[in-house]
């Protein structure tokens, strides 16, 4: 009866609200106490629009601000997806939504349904698949019900704060009549209940500013507090974690991982390198030890862990344990694979992966003679999301969906919201890892106006329809990311012009892009239309960064669907640590890329289009940052078909913290240390020169500092490469350093030259009088050497 007097007041209350508010643009929170959570939603007019797919007429339909469903044979309706942060040890026990009276657009419409997926494996595959998986015609509508008016995705967690996700249904269709309507307003009522707490709740203030920018509710974020029980940071703090085996780290190449940890030192950052053989020496990793999932402290922990420990107490477990540990007491923030994982070349094997799981309607699994692609997705998400065990029910399978949790059907397995950035650099030997750091040093320490350059690269798909060519795909992309105009966008689409292999090698070999956007079919050794063997004759001397929806290419554990594992390394370890030119940093699939037919959007796709905008709308630069924003921004549909795979596969290769640079922001390169007099006297001028290039050929103005807390401003403008000087006068003796920097004429400048050391002395006019007195005493007592003296 009580539960029943509780609702009956909160659908009162809803209804007052509904009835009072007046309705606005901007999301309205109110947590009217711990319990229970209220917010407001305004919703645009929907727009309708005829389109038409294989030879049918359908109504497309899109809301302002809103993202549509795109699940399989399922109307394309637009969604609200919202994200609420609970409050502190409370979890969501009963969702309300209340709306406003519906709004009718009429009968009669056929609303478009959502295509299905399917693999960008390599073309001689895709009859053999298309055979086996023949075209599914589009579902009757009269077979579609109407949807709710909400869908609970899952609570995830998200540095400790547990974040709820809904999707809210403002625009609903009846199959029967064709009729769409849609509700202008709707208040959501979440009811929460005493919770455990969250194991890695940290408080510090760059978490908490994290979490303001993921939930509407964000002013109840400042309601978690540290318990009593958790324990400040350790003294010990790094920033930036490389975990590579003990031979890795003291390699002797040219370039080594300790280069990069000095690099990273000098940005300010503190870094530090943990081998392997550490963390599997050290019992607080293990799954018993202080950090691990079979410790009684942890939530997740059950009788089912210590039944099946091996699952729980692997290299993988341990590797992550220790993560854990870095980021709850060192305040780690990135963290670096820095080994390969090759599942059948035991010295090769490094940094092991986790498999995830992930099964997904309508895919061609069966396509060659493995059928369990779907059982060992490789997916360093678990090293980056560290809530939870990714394993609740304790079985073969990590990272299931809600419906495949034997233990609890309303848990996700995995934590979909990362506590570090990861990046993997997958080397395995001095040589590699020389090749990656030289690339990654390289690109941090450069200014070029190749950073303005961008490549689209669309192939001929053979998907039916729109989803024919790959340009039809980078289409899209341009149409939903904003990219700057200061970017010069250049296109090779087989649409156009039927491109060829040796074409592109020699083009990206002798053509310098920042970054390029690929959409074509692929194989562990297979991109670009050509093996890994041809890819190794890039001879590019910038290298670049790429994003390819390619199947396969990013198999870092060497999976081959077809055969199974192989001795020879995928396309993500040639570009980035095989050969010296390539690519900086890439992120490619693990397994099958996902296209769709009949329609540009699409799972792969989804994942692409959220990166380049946490580049270019978010300004989230670094890449690790960038990589785990297009998951999360996509956790809404985390459930649609394709959508879990493509979230698990989407590995980085390459320095999470490494920023992709922006062309607005390339500054002349630094001086020539200032060149004149190493000495001199008080009171007197000299003159100092320098010089140096701006990337874009502009003028330059320079600033000199003399060493003794003064300047004179800005001095230019100068053409880039012209010599400048300046003049200055020291009115004190004493030693000085001289240092200049540039600017150009978009006001930005560059870092300091090398100091040139000068010295100014005592007076030489008094010394120079005082020596001749001396000497005239001296010749005085000495008459035949002054006469001689004199002669």
């Amino acid at each position: 009866m009580k539960n029943v007097n509780k609702m009956l007041i909160i659908g009162i209350l809803a209804m007052f609200l509904l009835a009072t508010v007046t309705p606005a643009l901007e999301i309205k929170s109110k947590t009217l106490n711990e319990e229970i959570i209220v917010l407001d939603f305004s919703l645009s007019e929907p727009r309708l629009e005829k389109i038409n797919i294989k030879d049918r007429v359908y109504d497309r339909i899109t809301v302002d601000g809103l993202p549509n469903i795109n699940d399989f044979r399922e109307p394309r309706l637009p969604v609200k997806p919202v994200r609420i942060l609970l409050p502190q040890g409370r979890s969501m026990e009963n969702i309300e939504v209340f709306t406003s009276d519906k709004i009718s657009l009429g009968k009669g419409y056929n609303v478009e349904l959502g295509a299905k997926v399917v693999p960008l494996v390599t073309t001689q595959h895709i009859a053999k698949e298309q055979s086996s998986n023949s075209i599914t015609p589009l579902k009757s509508t009269s077979d579609i019900a109407p949807e709710p008016l909400y869908s609970d995705v899952a609570v995830y967690t998200s540095r400790g704060f547990s974040i709820l996700h809904i999707n809210l249904h403002p625009v609903q269709y009846l199959p029967e009549t064709g009729e769409i309507f849609y509700y202008d307003y709707m208040t959501l009522l979440v009811e929460t209940k005493e919770s455990s707490m969250n194991m890695a709740f940290r408080g510090l203030p760059k978490d908490y500013a994290h979490v303001e920018n993921l939930v509407e509710n964000p002013s109840d974020v400042y309601s978690y507090t540290p318990s009593s029980v958790e324990k400040p940071l350790s003294t010990e703090t790094y920033d930036y974690v490389i975990i590579t085996s003990e031979e890795l780290k003291n390699s002797d190449g040219e370039y080594t991982f300790q280069d990069l940890m000095y690099h990273k030192l000098s940005k300010g950052l503190n870094p530090t390198i943990v081998t392997v053989e550490e963390i599997l020496s050290n019992s607080d990793y293990e799954a018993f030890g202080t950090w691990g999932d079979a410790n009684p402290s942890n939530p997740f922990y059950g009788s089912e862990i210590t039944e099946n420990l091996e699952l729980f107490d692997d290299t993988p477990a341990k590797i992550r344990n220790f993560i854990r540990h870095a980021y709850m007491d060192w305040g780690t923030d990135y963290v670096l694979l820095g080994g390969d994982a090759d599942a059948i070349v035991e010295d090769d094997n490094i940094v092991p992966l986790r498999g995830l799981f992930a099964d997904e309607d309508g895919l061609p699994l069966d396509v060659g003679s493995l059928d369990h692609e779907e059982d060992d997705i490789p997916s360093d998400v678990y090293y980056a999301c560290l809530d939870g065990n990714f394993n609740y029910d304790c079985d073969m399978h990590f990272g299931e969906a809600k419906n495949f949790n034997d233990a609890d059907e309303e848990i996700d397995e995995a934590d979909l919201y990362a506590e570090v950035w990861v990046g993997r650099a997958c080397a395995d030997s001095a040589e590699e890892i020389s090749n990656f750091v030289k690339k990654t040093l390289w690109y941090e320490e450069t200014n070029d106006l190749y950073f303005s350059e961008i490549l689209f690269i669309g192939e001929y798909l053979g998907f039916p329809g729109v989803s024919e060519y790959g340009g039809n795909y980078k289409d899209h992309t341009e149409e939903v990311v904003d990219i700057p105009d200061i970017f010069n966008i250049s296109k090779i689409y087989d649409r156009d012009e039927t491109w060829y292999a040796d074409f592109m090698i020699t083009h990206l070999s002798e053509t310098s892009y920042h970054l390029i956007n690929h959409d074509g079919h692929g194989m562990n050794d297979y991109m670009l239309k050509t093996s890994g063997e041809n890819i190794r004759l890039l001879t590019n001397e910038k290298p670049f960064f790429i994003y390819s929806h390619s199947c396969l290419t990013g198999s870092f554990d060497n999976y081959n669907c077809w055969s199974g594992h192989q001795t020879y390394d995928c396309i993500a370890e040639i570009l980035t640590c095989e050969i010296p030119y390539g690519a900086f940093a890439c992120i490619l699939n693990a397994r099958y890329g996902l296209g769709s037919e009949d329609s540009v959007e699409s799972p792969s796709g989804a994942y692409d289009e959220s990166f380049y905008e946490a580049l270019f709308e978010e300004n989230i630069r670094e890449l690790g940052r960038a990589n785990h924003y297009s998951k999360q921004d996509n956790i809404w549909r985390i459930d649609e078909n394709g959508m879990r795979w493509c979230y698990y596969q989407t590995n980085l290769f390459g320095d999470p913290e490494l920023g992709i640079k922006d062309p607005a922001n390339i500054s002349p390169d630094i001086p020539d240390r200032p060149s004149g007099p190493a000495t001199g006297k008080p009171d007197v001028e000299y003159t100092y020169t320098t010089r140096t290039i701006d990337p874009s050929g502009g003028q330059v103005s320079y600033w000199f500092d003399w060493g003794d807390d003064t300047n004179n401003g800005w001095v230019g403008p100068y053409e880039s490469g012209e010599e400048a000087s300046a003049k200055h006068i020291w009115a004190e003796k004493g030693s000085y350093q001289i240092k200049v920097k540039a600017k150009n004429t978009a006001e930005i400048q560059s870092g300091w030259s090398e100091p040139l050391p000068i010295s100014m002395p005592k007076n030489r006019v008094l010394f120079d009088n005082l020596l001749l007195r001396l000497l005239e005493k001296f010749l005085h007592g000495f008459p035949l050497l002054s006469s001689l003296l004199e002669v």
